[in-house]
């Protein structure tokens, strides 16, 4: 019997994150900021599974700068999803918590996390 290759359980609960981030957008009741969340939850998932699949140690945090930085180390091309990371970093409290300055994400915003979490997801699965 072969055992299952850690990172495949980050990227399943990664798929996951990705799946509720698109039902959260559903006709019936749109929760645009819990599709954020868990747009950025996708992004953060993929990110450690890749890292988990190279025996990089990292820490337990949200800030997919820190595990691009990681990741980075071990293939440069990482660098291209800089700009998905700094988008999707904004809503790692943003639906968890009431703003007290920022607006809450609308529908495009939930859109376009998405968007950016499959690039990563993509890229992620293509390395």
């Amino acid at each position: 019997m072969i055992a299952a290759r850690p990172e495949h359980a980050w990227f399943a609960k990664a798929d996951d994150d990705l799946e509720i981030a698109r039902r959260a957008l559903g006709p019936e009741r749109p929760l645009p900021a819990i599709a954020c969340f868990h747009a950025q939850q996708c992004a953060e998932k993929y990110l450690k599974g890749y890292l988990v699949a190279h025996d990089v140690p990292f820490r337990f945090v949200h800030d997919l700068g820190y595990l691009l930085n990681l990741c980075t180390g071990l293939d440069p091309a990482f660098e291209d999803l800089r700009p998905a990371a700094r988008f999707l970093n904004a809503y790692i409290a943003t639906s968890r918590y009431p703003a007290e300055t920022d607006p809450e994400p609308d529908i495009p915003s939930a859109r376009e996390a998405i968007r950016r979490a499959q690039q990563i997801a993509d890229f992620v699965l293509q390395t």
